[in-house]
């Protein structure tokens, strides 16, 4: 099962070039291993928790996601359940997902390493879309979506917008983001609004070769409100550091105590449009 990589891909990338220590003439401080944690609860998935062990650094050996501790989920303050790994990554039940306004913990044990605990982190409520206009370009084929909904106090960054686009009740591309350059939702009198750009047509390719066009005639807006965490850690991340699953510099952010990661929540909303 493949939950949540979206978001959680580019974290589980960017370790890979994060999760260091500054290099002091030529020596690297040893520390013992512990574990990092990238996890994320959201509103209409199941919990997924990705679990790893930091490495010494220049040590060559790959640092493997970690199988066989326990992973426990708690919910405002309460016991909910222990997650299960499957393929890379622990899950919760399909049934559990996270409900806007409460409060969730991962608590993670392991014999080979010290206890991880998060910091309590809350679902803010999803966003609600006040009205939308759609207009066409003809030039340049394609539709313009302006959206107007409901802020959740979120900074403007921690909102994502992207789209699903169909062809006669035919899912033809996905996850479709703004084709304005440096678009970016803007906040105006507790409403946020945001410019969502689709293309008219989409051309289909065989062996990468045009074989057909089809005419977008709906499409499904979704409208993720992220947690303050997410962001705070890749503001932190800095553009230079040396590679490795090491432990990292004390102003990476990390919300977990015993090692290092990120527990963060999202609330999304979806609104479908007929063109």
């Amino acid at each position: 099962m493949k939950l949540n990589k979206m978001l959680l891909a580019p974290l589980l990338m960017l370790t890979a070039c994060e999760l260091t220590r500054s290099y002091d003439e030529d020596i690297f401080p040893e520390a013992p291993p512990v574990l990092v944690c990238f996890a994320s609860i959201e509103n209409d998935r199941p919990v997924s928790a990705y679990l790893f062990p930091t490495v010494q650094a220049l040590d060559t050996a790959s640092a493997n996601f970690i199988s066989d501790a326990v992973v426990e989920l708690y919910k405002d303050g309460g016991f909910l359940e222990e997650l299960q790994f499957e393929e890379d990554q622990y899950v919760s039940a399909p049934a559990t997902l996270g409900v806007p306004g409460r409060q969730y913990q991962l608590k993670v044990r392991h014999n080979d390493y010290p206890n991880l605990v998060s910091e309590t982190v809350l679902l803010p409520p999803p966003a609600k879309v006040f009205d939308y206009t759609v207009n066409y370009n003809e030039s340049a084929s394609q539709y313009s979506i302006a959206l107007s909904f409901s802020h959740t106090g979120q900074d403007a960054d921690s909102y994502s917008v992207f789209a699903d686009l169909y062809a006669d009740g035919q899912l033809v591309r996905d996850r479709v983001r703004s084709a304005i350059s440096g678009a970016e939702p803007f906040i105006e009198n507790d409403t946020v609004r945001f410019n969502l750009i689709v293309p008219a047509q989409v051309t289909r390719f065989e062996d990468f070769v045009p074989v057909d066009t089809l005419s977008i005639d709906s499409a499904a807006v979704f409208i993720r409100t992220i947690s303050d965490e997410y962001n705070a850690y890749r503001a932190s991340v800095p553009d230079d550091e040396i590679g490795g699953f090491f432990p990292p510099q004390d102003d990476l952010f990390t919300n977990f105590e015993g090692g290092y990661g990120v527990l963060f929540t999202v609330s999304s909303a979806t609104v479908g449009i007929r063109f």
